[in-house]
């Protein structure tokens, strides 16, 4: 009986010991996460995706976050690209229409740390779209532009 007692004990102090080496790891990466780096001095974060709204329209939604208040903050541009069966090549890709902040109304917002939005796109059903966006976060004569892709989405014929 005492050997059995003895190996019990044992083993929950084993136990123990794993859990408190454990611990501080625990909470080290937990602090890393909540530290991350921000995109820049202007940037916060950002992000946008195609969302199908129905015959053959496409919408371009797109949020932005500054660092602190900016002067202007938004998107400078989006291009929209149509595909027939949403290509991993690039080159299959044909470029459809530019939706440009001067010419086209919401793209930037003034005077504010965060902006989203929208701009929507005619195409066709069953055809593939995706965009090439500029944010862009500008604050006392400097700021900080991104470029990325969305993934693609094929337009339909009812709102998704």
């Amino acid at each position: 009986m005492r050997k059995n007692n003895s190996s019990f004990i044992i083993r929950i102090v084993s136990v123990f010991l794993l859990l408190v080496m454990f611990v501080p790891i625990n909470a080290n990466a937990s602090s890393r996460m909540v530290l991350q780096p921000k995109a820049s001095e202007y940037l916060s974060t950002y992000g946008a995706y195609i969302y199908p709204a129905g015959n053959g329209k496409v919408q371009v939604w797109f949020d932005v976050e500054g660092t602190d208040y900016m002067d202007e903050i938004g998107c400078l541009s989006i291009q929209i690209y149509e595909c027939s069966n949403n290509s991993n090549d690039i080159n299959d890709w044909t470029w459809k229409d530019t939706f440009k902040h001067n010419t086209t109304s919401g793209m930037l917002s003034y005077n504010d740390d965060f902006h989203n939005g929208y701009v929507q796109y005619n195409g066709t059903v069953g055809k593939w779209y995706k965009a090439y966006v500029c944010v862009w976060a500008g604050k006392d004569g400097g700021g900080d532009t991104r470029y990325f892709w969305t993934y693609g989405r094929q337009a339909t014929a009812q709102a998704a």
